[in-house]
């Protein structure tokens, strides 16, 4: 009996520290994830400023596509109750937790707008199109949902 209690004890206290180290493990990943999100947008945004010329407004140009896949919670990473994207000169997402937090994470890189000043994703997969525009001061990249006919282009 004396054997029983003491192993349950230990399995408590073994829990009680094995699961508080798994919830930080799950949070890094997420945050490392929302990292690789930004560099992925950057990425697109930098390589279609740099090889393509702006069109006037109302005149399609060049577009870059990117799938962004926010975490909706696992064993692996926390999942994302809302990730935002906004624009400036490079891009910033902010992604709120589903354990409380907020990871915002910023990349450099060419001056981009967002339609819509900000767009708001849940968890899942989402593509985006970004589009090179002439504006005033140079050019910008417009970052946009993407509906199906414009992703499989």
């Amino acid at each position: 009996m004396i054997r029983v209690v003491l192993t349950c004890l230990l399995a408590v206290a073994i829990a009680g520290v094995v699961f508080p180290a798994a919830d930080a493990a799950r949070a890094d990943a997420t945050t490392v994830k929302i990292g690789s999100l930004a560099d992925d947008i950057a990425h697109a945004a930098t390589t279609l400023s740099a090889a393509e010329d702006p069109t006037p407004a109302g005149v399609a140009g060049a577009q870059r596509h990117v799938v962004l896949d926010v975490p909706s919670g696992s064993w692996r990473a926390a999942g994302v109750s809302n990730l935002t994207v906004r624009g400036g000169d490079g891009v910033e997402l902010s992604a709120s937790v589903t354990a409380g937090s907020t990871v915002v994470r910023r990349v450099g890189g060419p001056r981009t707008r967002v339609a819509g000043d900000r767009l708001a994703l849940g968890p899942g997969e989402h593509r985006l199109r970004l589009t090179l525009e002439a504006a005033a001061g140079g050019s910008v990249v417009v970052i946009a949902p993407a509906t199906a006919n414009q992703s499989a282009a």
